[in-house]
């Protein structure tokens, strides 16, 4: 609710209404009816009182096992399967982790990989809050410096990579002779596509912030809002492959329900351009070390193995 509709809504009686002028335009305002200020009874608000408490009990209980075991473990770290059976937690193994990849049992967490930071050997982390209800804390087994990855270290990920990559490719050739064809048979997407052996589907409506079933967040085509209808885009990747769509229709906007998402709108744009921020400074950070020669990309190493992986 805009601050002129909410001064207008305590200021006019029922029945009554007005023309009330924001920076949106004009509107015919009237107001409906008044509820009086209450307190609740408690039959009325037990429900919700009760889930509440529930809540807030869980969050304690995990907390207070969360607090033990993190006391337990600084004492003495060399046992944590003791630790975990006494307090009735899970215990995972995990080697060679590294910041950004999945964790067993937990999967990426950047709040987690945050609470390693700095540890040493033998050292316990803070306990960091997951997903489902979930405490989860770790015991530094081992510290391993960072260094560069020998040729006998790196084979099977190059090689993992080339191969992808090449799957990749023959997937986006695939795709870009789809769009060549369809545009040059008019935009029938539907027809060459099928002449083709792939899937076509026409997807339901869906808005910026929306999702697109089978494919994912709408962000993916966000060049179909900027498009006339019967545009053909893509390629376009996604974490399952290749999308080639065609603009079917636009759906005007409801122009009502602007100000009563203006704060989803603002709090989305807040988080995009947090988005890019961190996009440039990462980008500026490794181009700096780079230049400085903190990081280095053995780049004979990678020719030589594509190459002879190309021959294989």
């Amino acid at each position: 609710m805009v601050p002129e509709f909410e001064a207008a809504a305590f200021r006019l009686n029922p029945g009554e209404s007005e023309i009330v002028k924001t920076t949106y335009g004009y509107h015919v305002f009237q107001v409906m009816s008044h509820d009086q200020a209450r307190l609740k009874p408690f039959d009325e608000a037990k429900p919700q009182l009760a889930a509440e408490y529930k809540r807030q009990r869980v969050s304690d209980l995990m907390q207070q096992i969360s607090d033990k075991a993190q006391a337990v473990l600084q004492k003495d770290p060399t046992h944590p399967e003791k630790v975990a059976a006494d307090l009735n937690m899970q215990l995972v193994r995990a080697d060679g982790i590294e910041a950004g990849q999945p964790i067993p049992e937990i999967g990426v967490s950047p709040d987690f990989d945050q609470s390693l930071v700095g540890l040493k050997k033998g050292e316990v982390s803070q306990p960091v809050a997951l997903a489902g209800n979930k405490i989860a804390l770790a015991v530094v087994t081992d510290v391993i410096p960072a260094r560069p990855s020998t040729l006998a270290e790196a084979q099977d990920k190059i090689k993992a990579f080339i191969t992808n990559s090449k799957s990749n490719k023959a997937v986006q050739d695939h795709a870009r002779e789809l769009v060549e064809k369809s545009k040059a048979a008019g935009g029938d997407l539907t027809k060459i596509g099928k002449s083709m052996g792939l899937e076509v589907k026409t997807s339901s409506e869906f808005a910026r912030n929306g999702a697109v079933e089978g494919v994912g967040s709408a962000t993916y085509f966000g060049q179909a809002f900027l498009s006339p209808d019967g545009t053909i885009l893509g390629p376009i990747g996604t974490p399952d492959g290749q999308v080639v769509a065609k603009v079917v229709a636009h759906v005007a906007a409801d122009a009502t329900q602007f100000a009563a998402q203006r704060n989803q709108i603002r709090d989305e744009l807040k988080t995009q351009k947090a988005r890019d921020r961190e996009a440039l400074f990462e980008a500026g950070l490794r181009e700096s070390l780079i230049q400085s020669g903190k990081i280095k990309i053995h780049k004979d190493v990678i020719d030589r193995l594509i190459s002879s992986y190309r021959g294989a």
